[in-house]
Parts: C-alpha cells; sequence; structure tokens
C-alpha cells in the first residue's frame, strides 16, 4: 500500500473512531466539526464576564458557597479557553498561574477585604491582556449593581 493510500486509510478509521464523551459516543468526525464551531474565545468570554460579576457580588454579600461555585466555574471556562485557542494558551495559563488564585485564596478564607483587592487586581490583569492581545477595546468593567437573577445571600448554613 502506497503512503497517500494508507494515510487515506487512517483518516477513514480515524474518522468512524468513536468515544465517550461522558455523555455520548462521538466520532472524531464531530468533535472536529464542534471544535470549528467554536468562535475563539468569543464565546466563552462573555459567560466568564457573567460569572466574574456573580462572583465579585456574592463574595460582597459573605455567599462564600456561590463564591466559590463562580470561581470554580470560571477556572474551568478559561482552562477550555486555553485549549480551545491555542494562541491565547500562554496569556490564559499565565493569568490563571499569576493573577487568579489569590481570588481563589481569599474566598477559601472568607475574607472579603483581600478577596475585593485581589479581585480587582486580577480584573486590571485581564484587562491588559486584552491589550498585549491588540484587543484594547475589550475592557470589561463591574458593574455597579448585583445581578439580579441570583439569590446573592447566603440560606441557612452556607456562609
Amino acid at each position: 500500500m502506497a503512503d497517500d493510500e494508507l494515510k487515506e486509510k487512517v483518516k477513514e478509521i480515524l474518522a468512524e473512531l468513536g468515544v465517550f464523551s461522558g455523555q455520548r459516543e462521538i466520532t472524531m468526525e464531530e468533535i472536529a466539526i464542534l471544535q470549528g464551531q467554536q468562535s475563539g474565545l468569543a464565546r466563552i468570554m462573555p459567560e466568564i464576564g457573567q460569572r466574574t460579576w456573580k462572583l465579585f457580588y456574592a463574595a460582597k454579600e459573605g455567599h462564600w458557597d456561590l463564591a466559590n461555585f463562580q470561581y470554580s466555574e470560571i477556572t474551568e471556562l478559561m482552562e477550555l479557553g486555553a485549549y480551545a485557542r491555542p494562541k491565547h494558551e500562554d496569556a490564559l495559563n499565565q493569568f490563571m498561574a499569576e493573577d487568579w488564585p489569590s481570588v481563589g485564596e481569599a474566598i477559601k478564607s472568607k475574607d472579603f477585604e483581600a478577596f475585593e483587592s485581589a479581585f480587582h487586581k486580577a480584573i486590571e490583569q485581564a484587562n491588559a491582556y486584552h491589550e498585549l492581545k491588540d484587543r484594547p477595546y475589550i475592557r470589561w468593567q463591574l458593574p455597579s449593581t448585583p445581578p439580579d437573577d441570583l439569590e446573592l445571600k447566603p440560606r441557612g448554613g452556607s456562609k
């Protein structure tokens, strides 16, 4: 079998190869289609912004369980962004290693003063990365009012 024929045969086999995603069987071809539909960070970053907004106001209300949940979800979204868009991987990983952990530490210690300082520093750095990545027109800012779609006050023993 010639090299070109072998390559084509391998492509055919891989296209039909299925893996379990944790939810369903999915082929390599379907994975490629899904990857192509992900339009950069344009889909992920708005959700990060919404969760960041909720994170701040949950912490401000002392709802540390909700703050920690939002922090974890933001972390996962940033990791997804780094994986999905390799050209931004280094910057996202650097932000996650250098600027983001202090926010999580303040949440764990339930210290709003430390949280607020770490949060604003992280936002400053995130906006600096936008500049670095030739997106100076993207400047996230914390809305002046809390989101109204979630109860931000802790219930029961969740403080």
